[in-house]
């Protein structure tokens, strides 16, 4: 039997990489937007993360930019 069209479990599966994807975009976004000045807790772990491929997840995470006085 000819199945057109996608399964659930594919579309399931498209819908996934289309978030890892867009969670790698958004850790590269704010890794570059960073401020890049002492403490560089935020570009460390956004930087690490792009580049480790669990940016995928980082980046739906909020890391505030924290300066040293």
């Amino acid at each position: 039997m000819n199945n057109k069209g996608f399964t659930l479990v594919e579309l399931f599966c498209v819908i996934i990489i289309l978030f890892a994807i867009l969670g790698e975009i958004m850790c590269i976004a704010k890794c570059i937007n960073s401020d890049w000045e002492p403490s560089y807790k935020r570009e460390i772990i956004y930087g690490a993360s792009a580049l480790a491929g669990i940016g995928a997840i980082v980046g739906y995470i909020n890391i505030p930019d924290v300066k040293k006085e």
